[in-house]
């Protein structure tokens, strides 16, 4: 007969809720706030029907960035913080550039409205489960928890 586990024990259980907290501390400030958003914003990767001048100067055509002037994306690095409690640790971001008629712009760009024709959800990735599941955040997390248990 082979051998069956039926109970187990952590020792020092704090070592490993410390070690998740470490990864998910890197995993937020290093591949979200300083990778993944960067390449949100900065890549050429948004649909958008047709050219147009941005207040940049620069000619934006049919696949184009979402930076523009960095206005928005400077509001969400500038908003990053991690908050940790007694049961929990988050990540945050507040995008809450407004736009030239005081409208909170990021979700002009982010669901299309106004001027902004086409939606381009950066944010889907973290906030829709589904789209997680199999997101580059979701595998760069498994990774960072990976390597901090070792």
């Amino acid at each position: 007969m082979s051998g069956v586990i039926v109970g187990g024990k952590f020792i020092n259980p704090e070592n490993i809720v410390n070690k998740l907290e470490q990864a998910f501390k890197l995993w937020a400030s290093e591949d979200l706030d300083d990778g993944y958003f960067e390449d949100q914003f900065k890549d050429d990767k948004w649909q958008y029907p047709g050219f147009t001048r941005r207040k940049s100067g620069e000619s934006a055509g049919t696949v184009r960035n979402i930076y523009d002037l960095g206005t928005l994306y400077q509001s969400g690095k500038e908003s990053f913080k991690i908050t940790q409690g007694t049961n929990d640790i988050t990540a945050s971001w507040n995008w809450d550039a407004r736009n030239d008629s005081g409208g909170a712009y990021a979700m002009y760009v982010h669901e299309g409205l106004g001027t902004n024709l086409e939606p381009r959800p950066w944010t889907d990735d973290l906030y829709v489960p589904a789209k997680f599941q199999s997101s580059v955040v979701s595998k760069a997390l498994k990774r960072r928890i990976k390597a901090a248990l070792g």
